[in-house]
This record gives C-alpha cells, structure tokens and sequence, in this order.
C-alpha cells in the first residue's frame, strides 16, 4: 500500500527530514504498548510526527492503551486497505495545513520583528543593513544584498550587505549580474533555479570559464523594488552548492521585504528634502559645508541610543587644525576661512556614507564613526593625515598642507554614561594628543 505515499520502513530513524507520519505496527503480544507509542511520539529525530498504530491483537482495551499514550489514530485488525488508505490521507492532510498555518504564523511573526526593528533605524543605510541580515538569516543565504540602480545603468551601488556588513557603498559592474539586468528589464521578479544551466547565464558562465573562476553559486534571486512607479533598485539573494533551496514562499516572504525597501526609499526622499530645508534653518555651518553643532549634538545622542539600545559600537573623533593661527596671521583672516573650508569638503569627501561631521569649533571637526571602534577611529585618523598630504591647498601651495591632532574615543566605554560624557573624553584624547609625537590620543580603555 505504496500508492501516494513515499515510504521508508525501518525500526529506527534513517536520518534526513521528519516524516509526516508515523504507521506503526506492534507484533503480536506485544508487551508495553503505551512506553512504545510514547517513545515515537517524543523522539526527536521524528519531529512530532502524529503516530498512527495497528493493532493485530488486544482489541478495544489496546486501542484505549494507545491512544492515551499519545497515537493520533488506531486501526484494529482485521485491516480494511481503503479505510485505512482515506484516514491517512486525512492526518497527512491534516498535517500539512497545520505546517501551512505554522509557516504563515512564523512569517507574520517575522515580518512584525523586521518591521518592529526597522522602523527603530534612523537613517536608511541602518535600514537596508537590517532588511538584508534578517533576510539572509532567516533563510540561511550565502548572498543577501540590496542593489541601488536603475533601468539602462551600467552600474549598480550595493548599499547593504548580509555576509559583510561592513560594505556600505560598492560600485558593481551589472553586466556580471544578470539576474539583476532582467529583472530591471522585465519590472519583475527573477528567479534562476541553476545558475550553471539557464541560459540567461550563458555569457557569465562563458567569462567563469575563460577566467577559470571557481563558482560556488547555486541559485540566484533578484527583486526589483520601485519607488514612484520607476525600478530604484534591486534586492538580490544567491545560495551556494549545499544550503537551503528557496521555496516559492521564501521568495515570495523576500519580495514583500523588496516593497517595504520600497517604502524606505521614498521615506528617505523626503527626509533629504527636510534636510534641505534644516540647511537653510541653520543645521549647517556656511564657512565648511559640514554639520552645525546643534547637529552633532542631536546626532550624537542618536547614535548613542542606538548603540545602546542595540549594543553597537561607534567612535567620536575629535580634529583640529594645528597653527591656523599662523596661517591667519602670514596670509589673512579670509586665506585662513578658504583653508577651513577646504578642510570641510575633505572630511565630507573622505567619510562613509553612514558617518557624519560637524564643525566643533574654530579650528576643530567632530566625526562620528558608526561600528568603528577605538582602533578604526585611529586608522580613520591617520588615512586623513594621508589625504591631507597629497592635497594641495589653494592658499598654502604644494607640500604646505596643515597638520593635524584628533582625539578618538569609543563606545562602548567603561565612563561613557551619558553622551556628554563622550565630549569630555575626547576633548581630553585631543589635549594629550598636541603633546604627543604620532599627534594622535585615544581614551581608553573600552568597556
């Protein structure tokens, strides 16, 4: 009695995924049925597949013993093939739409947890960063990222990455990626089962194989997302050789999370409008380009929530310019202005996108590093030292850039309790740091 059902017989558990149905046959006199049955029906290797027992002997008293035991169902012999062929086609179907409704709860659940962490984001890097990492881990993906471009673009900017967070802002060439091309094309999903097979990837596999590139790519996923009617971007999932193959459900979860992306772009319109309007509010210093101090402080006391609340890291580096006096005093107050603003088109130029700078003060610059630690605010440092170097400053001429101090301070920090508390240890780091050789302090230690 085979027909319709996949069947493994075996007294023990042969591995691999839980069954939906446990027949079970006791032997004649079989002493011990209900210990039997609750055996089967706590065994972890079964998965809490309901047991369904045959009984050949013992008669109402046994049926009774193993239904309190915990089998689903009892069938005593004389066995009728039918009946029994209809009451398993009703537990297995019984079953499957409770795995359905367990699946759609689980995927609600989910959806509400993304959106519940989503929404505590405050900027839309921090967002994409969420949507592809609970994505990614919700499915086990090798690949989770999302794809800034549109129609007729050659290149692709991946603002979030799954497996490397640290990957913010990528140019990607996207004629290596077309799944991403198709789906830009065809304004819908892309789904390709086997990369090494279809044939939208017959020129790819044409380049893996002329540059003898190894490809462990098995399945790909692009989803296009549109803001305002128009495809903005493209969230794009990859599996490898040997991890969970997408479901239809999967990647139908993976598009809704695509439409919320959507949400997030057109959010992020109108907070670059507000922003625009805060610039002319005064939000910005005029002289550099760069953040008011009313604006580091709001933004400070962001990111230290937020690193609390989630426990992240961040840094506050503190810069200045030494010996502006002197330039001010060789060349004029107005030189020393035109050098100040240089200075501020540089930092702006040289932060990633999620960071942020502010005038502090007369001559000193405020950047907040989000996930940087201690010694990444000292690497931030010394590449802007660099930077500095080969840049010729209009007033100051070749090989005459200003030198730099800068204080770091990390968080978390054993005496950072309040975000003022951040202030204060950096204004110390960057005294320390005038006396010091390498003009460089950091506050420490971490917490």
């Amino acid at each position: 009695m085979r027909g319709g059902f996949q069947v493994t017989e075996a007294s023990e558990s042969v591995g691999g995924p839980p069954p939906d149905l446990l027949l079970y046959t006791a032997d004649p006199g079989v002493a011990g049925l209900a210990d039997k049955v609750r055996d089967l029906t706590i065994k972890p290797a079964y998965g809490g597949a309901p047991v369904f027992v045959l009984l050949n002997e013992g008669g109402a008293e046994a049926a009774t013993e193993a239904l309190l035991a915990g089998a689903r169902d009892v069938l005593l012999a004389p066995v009728h093939l039918p009946e029994l062929r209809v009451r398993l086609d009703a537990h297995v179907a019984v079953g499957g739409e409770l795995r359905q409704s367990q699946e759609a709860l689980r995927a609600r659940d989910l959806l509400y947890d993304i959106f519940q962490e989503v929404s505590a984001a405050l900027r839309a890097d921090e967002i994409f960063q969420t949507l592809v990492r609970r994505v990614g881990q919700a499915f086990g993906l090798s690949h989770c990222s999302f794809v800034l471009t549109a129609p007729g673009d050659e290149k692709g900017r991946v603002v979030a990455v799954y497996e490397n967070p640290a990957i913010r802002d990528l140019r990607v060439e996207l004629e290596r990626y077309p799944e991403i091309q198709e789906a830009l094309r065809t304004e819908r999903p892309v789904v390709i089962n086997d990369v090494h097979e279809h044939p939208l990837f017959a020129s790819v596999r044409t380049r893996w194989s002329q540059q003898r590139i190894e490809v462990n790519v098995q399945s790909a996923v692009a989803l296009p997302v549109f803001v305002q009617g128009r495809a903005a971007g493209v969230f794009f999932l990859r599996t490898e050789k040997g991890d969970p193959q997408l479901r239809p459900e999967d990647v139908a979860f993976a598009n809704t999370i695509a439409q919320a992306a959507a949400r997030v772009l057109e959010n992020e319109g109108r907070r670059s409008a507000i922003y625009r309007r805060q610039i002319s509010a005064g939000a910005t210093d005029e002289m550099t380009g760069c953040a008011s101090l009313d604006a580091l402080d709001r933004r400070l006391r962001d990111e230290f929530e937020r690193a609390r609340r989630y426990s992240l890291r961040f840094s506050l580096v503190l810069v200045d310019i030494d010996r502006l006096r002197e330039i001010n005093e060789r060349l004029g107050q107005p030189a020393g202005d035109r050098v100040l603003g240089e200075v501020g088109a540089i930092l702006q130029r040289e932060i990633r996108a999620p960071d942020f700078v502010a005038r502090y003060g007369g001559d000193e610059f405020a950047c907040i590093l989000p996930e940087t630690d201690a010694a990444g605010g000292r690497h931030f440092v010394e590449r802007l030292r660099q930077v500095f170097e080969r840049h010729t400053f209009a007033d100051l001429g070749p090989a005459k850039a200003p030198e730099i101090s800068a204080g770091v301070v990390a968080y978390p920090h054993s005496e950072v309790l309040r975000p003022e508390d951040l202030f204060t240890l950096v204004e110390s780091a960057l005294q320390r740091a005038k006396g010091a050789p390498e003009r460089i302090a950091v506050a420490g230690p971490t917490g």
